[in-house]
């Protein structure tokens, strides 16, 4: 095989460079085989000239510190790899708590209206219609590009409850009122401040709008707690991320709103990450 090079080779080069599990993601996307291909068969394998040059240009965006999820566009979430590029925020294994805690409220099998506000890359959404397969849903984000891959996730999941809409919290919805029983949202919610803290896979590759909370780090609660009150059921609920040290305040917002049984959901570092309540209106 002239001018190939052996999967078993390259492993071993850069195994000690970068984490084996990434160099074997970036081998299987180079090569467009699965990355258990990679791992059971890999010392069987070649890549051709181009599929080589492709690995080390993906390589080197690596070790610049690109999140591998956007160079090989894709992030798992719950049961699903979804596509995701620089215009979507990373979903992160935290956010999968709203799922689970809508889960543990209503029975998959019932028929529920759902509403994601800044869908992103539709993963929250699209995760809850794989299991409440009678539901539907409308996903809203304020950038048109991210809507481009809510939309493209929708298509190769094959999920056809699930409508997405370009619009801001910040400006009237044309939505019907009182016509949802489920709000989730996984809202932007670092302090300006913070920015330029984070990490640099962070801070570079994913939008600052889906990161940017304002100077409290609370500006989008504060507007979503008043918005889902025109949209929410009386006795629906809604679901809410939030960042580790914002539970108390956020269930101040809710409460102060007039959201009633407001909880709390912890991740696996007992952390607070979900506030969930209903509307007591």
């Amino acid at each position: 095989m002239k001018n190939t090079v052996d999967i078993e080779t390259l492993l071993k080069e850069y195994a000690n460079k970068s984490s084996i599990r990434d160099v074997r993601r970036l081998i299987a996307h180079a090569k467009k085989i699965s990355y258990e291909d990679v791992f059971f068969h890999g010392s069987e394998q070649f890549l051709s000239p181009e599929e080589h040059a492709c690995f080390l240009d993906m390589l080197g965006r690596y070790g610049k510190n690109e999140p591998i999820s956007k160079i090989i566009n894709r992030k798992s979430f719950w049961k699903h790899d979804f596509f995701v590029n620089e215009n979507v925020l990373d979903p992160r294994p935290e956010t999968e708590l709203i799922i689970e805690a809508v889960l543990r409220h209503f029975d998959p099998e019932s028929q529920l209206s759902f509403l994601d506000l800044g869908t992103g890359s539709g993963c929250i959404l699209l995760s809850l219609l794989y299991e409440f397969k009678k539901s539907t849903g409308i996903g809203i984000d304020i950038s048109p590009k991210a809507l481009e891959v809510a939309v493209r996730n929708r298509q190769v999941l094959g999920i056809s409850g699930a409508a997405f809409l370009e619009a801001s919290w910040n400006h009237p919805l044309d939505l019907t009122p009182a016509s949802c029983d489920v709000i989730v949202s996984n809202p932007p919610y670092i302090k300006t401040q913070d920015l330029a803290q984070l990490d640099e896979n962070i801070r570079k590759y994913d939008p600052p709008e889906a990161l940017d909370g304002g100077a409290s780090g609370l500006d989008a609660y504060l507007q979503i707690a008043q918005v889902s009150k025109k949209f929410l059921k009386k006795n629906g609920r809604i679901f809410l991320e939030v960042g580790y040290d914002q539970a108390d305040d956020v269930a101040r917002i809710l409460a102060a709103s007039g959201y009633e049984g407001i909880r709390r959901e912890k991740d696996l570092q007992a952390l607070d990450r979900v506030v969930c309540a209903f509307g007591g209106w």
